[in-house]
This record gives structure tokens, C-alpha cells and sequence, in this order.
């Protein structure tokens, strides 16, 4: 599987990649959203993994889904929200603004790995 991962924080980052790595995964992991843009039209992805705070001065990780669901080549391409925003209603707020799935960090990869295993990826 190809996924891609947003995230700014370089540990977060390399720990993400060792997990999902372990389980049959490529991770490519960009750290903004900029870079993120540049990856979906270079790669084949099955998933994309976004973090919401991207760094100071960077679009987040909303705007950043606004802008892939524009895109023709990740129509049918699911996206997932991993992050810090753990409040109670964080959840319904993110998937309203149109992400497939949602993980607060820290991120049970049990739980990530078993909705992975939900995906009809060809």
C-alpha cells in the first residue's frame, strides 16, 4: 500500500513510517502542505494521512483536503485526519468538513491498522 503522510514533526513522522513500514506499507512522508501537492501528482497513493497543524505560515491540514478533493487523480482516494485535536467534537468537526476517517495522536496503530485493513484498495 502507498500512503502518503503529512506531518510536520519529524519524529511523529518517523514514527509513523516504522509502524505502517512494518505492515506491508510505503510511506512517503511530506512535511507541508506544498510539498504534499507535489507528491499526489508524482505518485500512485492508496491513502493519505494528514495532520491538521502543519507549522506556522502553512495552510492546514482542512485547507490542504480542500484543495485533493479538487484533484481528478485522488477521486476515490481516502484521506484520514491524524491529530492533536482531541477535544469532544473534534471528531464530527473534521469528518463534516469531508475526511474519511479520523485519529487523535497519539495514534492507536491498532485501531489505524484495522481501518487500513477496511479499504478496497485494487
Amino acid at each position: 500500500m502507498n500512503i502518503l503522510y503529512v506531518e510536520d514533526n519529524k519524529i511523529n513522522a518517523m514514527v509513523m513510517d516504522k509502524m505502517l513500514s512494518k505492515h506491508d506499507s510505503h510511506v512517503v512522508i511530506a512535511e507541508n502542505g506544498s510539498q504534499a501537492l507535489k507528491v499526489v501528482k508524482e505518485r500512485n497513493l492508496d491513502l493519505i494521512l494528514v495532520d491538521i497543524n502543519l507549522g506556522l505560515n502553512q495552510m492546514d491540514g482542512c485547507e490542504l483536503l480542500q484543495r485533493f478533493r479538487k484533484l481528478d487523480i485522488l477521486k476515490g482516494i481516502p484521506v484520514f485526519a491524524v491529530t492533536a485535536y482531541a477535544m469532544p467534537g473534534d471528531k464530527q468537526r473534521f469528518m463534516n468538513i469531508g475526511f474519511d476517517n479520523y485519529f487523535s495522536k497519539p495514534v492507536n496503530f491498532d485501531e489505524l491498522l484495522s481501518a487500513i485493513s477496511t479499504l478496497s484498495i485494487p
